[in-house]
C-alpha cells in the first residue's frame, strides 16, 4: 500500500494523516500541542517536544492504518504563521519555537508600528499593520532583550521553515504562510528589504521563499531519527494551515469561498491581484497565478469550551449542542450567558460565532455575491452549527466527505510531488469529494437577517 503523509501544525492540535491515491484517510494521529505558558505572556514549545508530538502523531497513524513508515510515498504539511525558532552556526536550536500566541513583545515598537501602517507597507505585503502577535515583533525583542542569544543565531525560521530544513536540509520557505510575516513582497515574490531593514533582519537569515506546493527534495537522514521518517520520501513545500485546509476543501471547485471554525475564525477566497482591503491578507495560490484573501478573528470555538468549563462542567460539548438543537432560532442576548439554560445560552454563542463569520466574509468578499460556501474546521462537524451559518448567510454550506481538510490538502500536494498527479487542480480533481449540503431555511433566514451579538 502506497500512502501521502499530510501533516497540520495547527496551534492546538498536530494532526498526522495518511491518505490512498483517492483521498480516503487511512490513519490519522491527533496530538494536543502541551505549550510552555509559565511566564505570563508566553507561549512557547520546546524542540524536542515538538518532535515528540509527531512522533507520536505518526505512530498512531501509522497503527491504524496498519502500514509501516516505508509506505509513505511523499510528504507536505500545513502550518500556522508566525511561530518560529533560532538556530546557531550548528544548526543547532538556541530558542524553543516560539508560538504566534506569544505576546511578550506587546507593546508593539513605535518604529515597527508606524513602518507598517504605511501605505506602501499595505501594497507591497498585501495587508496593513504589524502587531506583538508578529514574529518581526518578537525578533526586536529579542535584539533589545536576548542580544546573546540574537548574536548566537545564524538563521531565523519559522515552523514550517524549520520543519522543512530539519527533514531536507533544505533552508526554504513555502510564500503561502512567509506572506503572513509581512516581509514578503508578493509582486516580486521575494523578501522586501525595506521591511528587513525596519526589523533589523537580514536576508541570509531566513529561508528563501518558493511558491507553495514546490517539490524540494527529499528526506534526509535526520528525519528518521526526528520523525521516524525514512531518507528518500518526496517532499513538498505546504502553506498556511487555513490556505491549504481551502485547498483540501475544494475551494474553486465546490465553492466560491471558504470558512474555518477552529482556534481562530476566517474566511478565505482567491483573487486575481493581492489588491489591499481593510481587516484582510495575502499571499501566492498554489496556481502561481491567482492569490488568497485571508480575514480572520483569533476568537474562534475556543468560546464554546470556555463557556463548558465555567458554566457547564457537568455537561459535555454534544450534550450542550442538543441542548441549542432544541432551542430557538434567533433568541434574544441572555443577560448573564451561564443563566438562563444552557439551550438558550449556547445557542446563542454559536449564533454570536456565526455572525462573526458572517463580518469576516463581508470582509472579504467585500461585495460580491457568494453562491457556495464550503466549511473547514472542528466546527465543521456540527450539522447544527453549519445549519446555523447557511441560515444566517442565506448561502448553501458545503462540507466535503474528509473529515481533515488541511492534512488532505498537505497529501493533494504530497501527490504532486510523488508524480502521481501533474498538479494541485488536479489532485483537488481527484481526491476531493462532496459530503453534505446545508440549504439555508427561509424562515430563519429572515429571522436572521438583522440579528446581531
Amino acid at each position: 500500500m502506497s500512502l501521502l503523509l499530510g501533516i497540520d501544525l495547527g496551534t492546538s492540535y498536530f494532526k498526522v494523516g495518511l491518505f490512498d491515491a483517492t483521498g480516503a484517510l487511512k490513519g490519522l494521529g491527533r496530538v494536543a500541542v502541551e505549550k510552555d505558558i509559565a511566564i505570563p505572556g508566553r507561549n512557547e514549545l520546546p524542540v524536542p517536544r515538538f518532535w515528540q508530538l509527531l512522533r507520536c502523531g505518526l505512530v498512531d497513524a501509522l497503527s491504524q492504518a496498519r502500514a509501516t513508515e516505508r509506505e509513505i510515498s511523499a510528504v507536505s504539511y500545513a502550518c500556522q504563521a508566525n511561530s518560529f525558532v533560532l538556530l546557531d552556526r550548528a544548526d543547532v536550536p538556541v530558542t524553543p519555537i516560539v508560538l504566534w500566541t506569544d505576546m511578550r513583545a506587546e507593546p508593539l515598537t513605535s518604529e515597527l508600528a508606524e513602518f507598517s501602517q504605511s501605505e506602501e507597507f499595505a501594497r507591497t505585503v498585501g495587508f496593513a499593520g504589524w502587531s506583538a502577535g508578529f514574529a518581526v515583533a518578537k525578533w526586536r525583542w529579542w535584539q533589545e532583550n536576548e542580544r546573546d542569544s540574537w548574536a548566537r543565531a545564524r538563521r531565523v525560521l519559522t515552523m514550517a521553515d524549520y520543519f522543512t530544513f530539519a527533514l531536507t536540509g533544505e533552508c526554504v520557505a513555502d510564500a503561502s504562510s512567509a506572506a503572513f510575516l509581512g516581509l514578503y513582497d508578493l509582486g516580486r515574490r521575494r523578501w522586501w528589504p525595506a521591511a528587513l531593514a525596519a526589523c533589523r533582519t537580514e536576508a541570509a537569515a531566513l529561508s528563501s521563499p518558493l511558491a507553495p506546493g514546490t517539490l524540494v527534495g527529499r528526506t534526509g537522514p535526520r528525519a528518521a531519527e526526528l520523525l521516524g521518517l525514512r531518507a528518500g520520501v518526496p517532499f513538498a513545500l505546504g502553506g498556511l494551515d487555513h490556505h491549504v485546509a481551502a485547498l483540501g476543501s475544494g475551494l474553486d471547485r465546490l465553492a466560491d469561498l471558504s470558512i474555518s471554525t477552529g482556534t481562530v475564525l476566517a474566511a478565505m477566497m482567491l483573487v486575481p491581484t493581492p489588491a489591499p482591503r481593510a481587516g484582510c491578507y495575502h499571499g501566492p495560490h498554489f496556481d502561481g497565478a491567482r492569490f488568497y484573501r485571508l480575514a480572520f478573528d483569533p476568537a474562534g470555538a475556543g468560546q464554546l469550551e470556555d463557556y463548558q468549563r465555567r458554566f457547564a462542567a457537568g455537561l459535555t460539548l454534544e450534550e450542550l449542542f442538543a441542548l441549542a438543537a432544541a432551542t430557538a432560532a434567533g433568541g434574544a442576548a441572555p443577560r448573564d450567558i451561564g443563566t438562563p439554560g444552557h439551550g438558550v445560552a449556547f445557542r446563542y454563542l454559536l449564533e454570536k460565532i456565526a455572525a462573526t463569520h458572517r463580518s469576516l466574509i463581508g470582509e472579504v468578499a467585500g461585495g460580491a455575491q457568494i453562491l457556495r460556501i464550503v466549511a473547514t474546521g472542528g466546527g465543521a462537524r456540527s450539522a447544527l452549527w453549519l445549519q446555523i451559518k447557511a441560515d444566517m448567510l442565506g448561502v448553501p454550506i458545503m462540507t466535503p466527505a474528509s473529515p481533515e481538510r488541511a492534512c488532505l490538502g498537505a497529501a493533494m500536494l504530497a501527490s504532486v510531488a510523488a508524480g502521481w498527479r501533474r498538479d494541485a487542480h488536479q489532485a483537488m480533481e481527484a481526491m476531493v469529494s462532496l459530503g453534505r449540503v446545508f440549504e439555508p431555511d427561509a424562515i430563519r433566514v429572515a429571522r436572521y437577517r438583522d440579528w446581531m451579538p
